[in-house]
């Protein structure tokens, strides 16, 4: 594919922040047209599609498109990745799908991205310039330590606190950081079909409460 003057619009909600960006790429340069990252509640995409709706205002028809696959939020996931998708096809134009955690700032030497999976386990990644040392995968949060300690000397990032590591500094995904990667790695991460999210066990879904006795009619 011919990437001079390529627009990518990009958006991610794997995490409590909504990440929505449009760059530009010509011979040699790129610019970041738009970029807005808003806090959101699991529950509520509002702010992506109102995040989409300024950046296709301001920059019109984007020239490829670019989700965040995750590990992260199941609602967040669902929205962006079914949003990037039905652009996608109504526009005819490509899909790029990169797991969440790419898109993470850290330094040259790497970094540990952590999260919590939810019931009772961590997800663990490694990342270095864009790509995995130790793809995404389950952890007991006892086992943790250890674990890091593996490359003590690596920054701990995750889009939230965690009592288990004290010293991890709170990152969110990043849209233009996903676009980027896109664009230098293309056809990689290019998705002719629905992509699918990067979940590592089963959503945690409330069991529905049982329902009361009917009454009995003598």
């Amino acid at each position: 594919m011919d990437f001079e003057a390529m627009r990518i619009l990009a958006l991610d909600s794997s995490s409590q922040v909504a990440s929505v960006a449009v760059v530009e790429f010509s011979t040699g340069s790129e610019n970041l047209l738009f970029e807005e990252n808003t806090p959101h509640a699991r529950s509520d995409s509002s702010a992506l599609f109102q995040s989409l709706q300024k950046a296709v205002s301001a920059c019109g028809t984007p020239d490829a498109l670019c989700v965040g696959l995750g590990p992260g939020s199941y609602n967040g996931l669902r929205a962006s990745i079914a949003t990037a998708r039905a652009m996608a096809t109504a526009l005819e134009r490509p899909l790029h799908a990169l797991p969440s955690p790419l898109s993470l700032p850290g330094s040259e030497e790497g970094c540990w991205v952590v999260g919590d999976a939810r019931g009772g386990h961590l997800w663990v990644a490694c990342v270095q310039q864009g790509a995995f040392l130790e793809a995404p995968s389950l952890i007991a949060p006892r086992d943790i330590s250890d674990h890091l300690a593996k490359r003590p000397d690596m920054t701990v990032l995750g889009p939230a606190s965690l009592a288990e590591i004290p010293s991890l500094r709170i990152s969110t995904p990043s849209a233009a950081q996903l676009a980027r990667l896109a664009h230098r790695c293309d056809p990689v991460y290019l998705s002719d079909l629905t992509p699918e999210p990067l979940y590592l066990k089963p959503p945690h879904i409330t069991a529905p409460k049982a329902a009361a006795p009917a009454a009995v009619t003598r």
